[in-house]
């Protein structure tokens, strides 16, 4: 489960380790859009980045609808644990996480999944406290396991005091991985997890100084056009299709190429019509629509959202929500409902054996041509791949060249084949 945002050495190491760990015949990627989970846009474009991981190695990759895309992580990883299970043959997944402790991570996810009423009744008091929600579940785990006394394997032998809970319970890949788990537990998925420690960056580590630089330091040199540390943190591979996407004009894109229409947006919506987007609540949308008025530039209006309750992830996610016209409602919906597809963006030649298999095993439509959708006449199914088609035609009009700007990719970009 990737973004690939861009893929880099540390993404390469993770795929060849994973290989080896789990040792798999073949290898899926189910893979974000063009709108990331911590509420930002892809710096490139969908195809683009399953073309980099084809040339990694990856069989196939199958696009995450953008409905579950710029989500939290319970949301996320819902909507990826649902398709893979659904494929009938996928026998385990391997994420990258800061513990690297595959059993804590299991006995976490087990509290986080039962959602005992003890742990409930601290969640809800630390809540009320004014905390984030990640810090408040990460309390509220940690006085849960002090009550039970409960070992959380090699975090501890006496969980009672223990400091490194709450640390694991916050860091962005540790989370996305217990959420996962969890998922596999309440879908009573076969698929067996494994955890593979990050190597020397975390998600907000800003050094190139390292051999593995994350992600964000990288869109950051993206940014700052420093093509040296490009190339010495990225495949060749991976670099040369970034660097011709840029050439071209196809990126790089940033949150902040979508100002104008997030101002014009939140200033348009009421106050009303902001509550029904996911993750507002307790009248934060009058914070959004003060912030909207007062506010000319993205940080400015992120800074003048965020709080010690609202993290700057929410407020991104709540952003890029507002942009795609996503609602609570539609959340809802098919977290209750499940996917309605398998999109297919790219495979190699043994991706495509695996795709006859999983036709024969796959309980949902197999789409590799956008337009068969209509066929199904389904009107879930329609709407939830109508969204994917809106997210790509507003994510390029980001693009440098105006006559890259039109809609309709998705109908006329086929997979990517290697």
């Amino acid at each position: 489960i990737s973004e690939y945002n861009p893929f880099h050495n540390g993404h390469l190491y993770h795929f060849n380790t994973s290989s080896d760990l789990t040792q798999a015949e073949y290898s899926i990627c189910v893979l974000s859009g063009n709108f990331m989970q911590r509420g930002e846009p892809a710096v490139i474009d969908k195809w683009s980045r399953t073309l980099m991981a084809l040339k990694a190695g990856i069989d196939l990759v199958i696009e995450l609808p953008v409905i579950y895309c710029a989500q939290s992580a319970e949301i996320f990883a819902y909507g990826s644990i649902s398709i893979l299970n659904s494929l009938g043959i996928v026998d385990s997944i391997c994420f990258g996480s800061e513990s690297g402790d595959i059993d804590s991570l299991k006995h976490i996810a087990s509290i986080l999944n039962a959602e005992p009423p003890k742990y409930r009744e601290y969640l809800k008091e630390e809540i009320s406290k004014g905390i984030s929600f990640a810090s408040a579940r990460a309390r509220a785990v940690r006085r849960y396991a002090e009550y039970e006394g409960m070992a959380l394997g090699k975090c501890t032998n006496d969980i009672s005091g223990c400091n490194c809970l709450e640390t694991v319970l916050k860091s962005p890949n540790n989370i996305l991985g217990l959420e996962y788990i969890k998922w596999i537990m309440r879908l009573k998925s076969t698929i067996v997890p494994y955890t593979i420690k990050r190597v020397q960056s975390g998600y907000n580590d800003e050094s190139l100084n390292k051999d593995f630089a994350s992600a964000w330091a990288l869109r950051r040199a993206i940014k700052d056009k420093d093509y040296k540390s490009i190339d010495k943190h990225m495949p060749h591979f991976a670099a040369n299709i970034l660097k011709s996407c840029l050439s071209g004009g196809r990126g790089p894109v940033f949150l902040e190429d979508f100002t104008n229409a997030m101002l014009c947006n939140l200033r348009r919506m009421s106050t009303y019509e902001i509550s029904s987007l996911p993750d507002v609540s307790e009248g934060l949308e009058n914070r959004i629509k003060k912030a909207a008025i007062d506010c000319f530039d993205i940080e400015q209006l992120i800074t003048n959202i965020k709080s010690k309750r609202y993290a700057e992830s929410r407020i991104r996610r709540i952003l890029i929500n507002s942009l795609l016209g996503i609602r609570k409602s539609d959340i809802e919906l098919y977290k209750t409902i499940g996917p309605q597809y398998i999109r297919v963006l790219g495979f190699s030649d043994k991706g495509r054996n695996l795709l006859s298999e999983i036709k024969k095993k796959c309980s949902l439509p197999i789409i590799t041509n956008v337009a068969d959708y209509k066929k199904y006449n389904n009107k879930y199914l329609s709407k939830m791949i109508e969204m994917d088609i809106l997210s790509t035609d507003i994510y390029v009009t980001a693009y440098s060249k105006p006559e890259l700007k039109k809609g309709g990719y998705d109908f006329y970009t086929k997979p990517v084949m290697i």
